[in-house]
């Protein structure tokens, strides 16, 4: 599957994709007890309304880019209450490093999933925006929705080869 993403021109293609999908879908098991279910795919300009909480990551080496998890306000209540083991009320200092960690996890094993195919990437260290003081440095970007229990998320990503 190729896609437009990044900049003009660019594609995204399936092998550099779904670590990011089986990451997510693994983290968000294991870390949150939820199940994922995918949605369609489209690209989007990387512009997000003021009530998500966003995380976002680059990459370096083999691939260059940017993965953005965008996480819809009340999503992100319940998946950091989740990995806090209380109910969170507001994404405060604490949520936000919980957030971020999701982040690191996910990209943690994303990297994993690359190395087994031969891919070496590095992924910067994850930080955490709310999204209306966000805006992506890609013209446009790979979106994968996902929803579950919890509410709805996107990952959305920018890979240039």
């Amino acid at each position: 599957m190729k896609k437009p993403a990044g900049k003009e021109g660019d594609v995204v293609k399936a092998e550099h994709i779904n670590p990011f999908i089986i990451s997510v879908c693994k983290i968000m098991k294991d870390m949150c007890m939820l199940d994922l279910k995918i949605g369609k795919p489209s690209v989007t300009k990387g512009e997000y309304p003021g009530d998500t909480s966003i995380i976002k990551l680059g990459l370096t080496g083999n691939l260059t880019g940017e993965v953005i998890l965008n996480i819809m306000h009340s999503t992100a209540l319940q998946i950091v209450s989740k990995m806090v083991m209380m109910p969170v009320d507001t994404i405060d200092e604490m949520g936000q490093s919980a957030m971020s960690e999701l982040g690191n996890m996910i990209a943690g094993n994303a990297a994993t999933v690359f190395a087994n195919n031969n891919i070496i990437i590095d992924i910067t260290p994850p930080n955490y925006y709310l999204g209306s003081g966000f805006q992506s440095d890609a013209k446009e970007l790979f979106s994968i929705p996902f929803t579950c229990d919890a509410g709805e998320l996107s990952i959305d990503i920018s890979i240039n080869e």
